[in-house]
């Protein structure tokens, strides 16, 4: 079966990869020892909260790693020369102004395993990176959002 490749900025792939690190570290190193001393405590296991907690965070680092590992495994970097800096694409930075609060902030269209809203890190396939890419400096957008329309107006394309 032939997996579908995942478009990675330079940035995003070092990240995920040093996410995948610290959850097998934690997942491999830290959990089985703290599971050890748990049980040394002594007691029913099935009355240990302690233990039963770290069951838990066992099994949710066990799919992360796996999460990981997968987009890892079809990840394909995206070569700096491939970002334009004349229209937005993947690994674009831009200055996007919403024209109905007028307010505006820099972001970067990334692939749906790079999302990060926090550091302004948007989903190509979101309604508002669908409807942006492809765009130019001055171009205006119209996004259909569950909340309804929003207008935006690409201020400058950075590299």
């Amino acid at each position: 079966m032939n997996k579908e490749t995942i478009k990675l900025t330079k940035e995003g792939y070092r990240l995920m990869k040093q996410e995948l690190d610290q959850a097998e570290k934690i997942l491999y190193e830290e959990i089985p020892d703290k599971l050890k001393a748990s049980k040394l405590n002594g007691g029913d296991l099935r009355e240990n909260k302690e233990y039963m907690y770290l069951q838990s965070q066992q099994q949710y680092y066990e799919r992360e790693v796996r999460r990981l590992a997968s987009i890892l495994e079809v990840a394909e970097i995206l070569p700096e020369e491939e970002i334009s800096k004349d229209v937005i694409g993947i690994g674009s930075s831009f200055i996007l102004q919403d024209l109905t609060l007028k307010e505006s902030g820099t972001f970067t269209l990334v692939s749906p395993a790079e999302v990060d809203l926090e550091t302004g890190k948007i989903s190509m396939a979101s309604p508002v990176g669908r409807v942006l890419l492809g765009k130019r400096e001055g171009d205006e957008v119209t996004a259909e959002l569950p909340w309804g329309t929003s207008k935006y107006c690409v201020i400058a394309i950075n590299k």
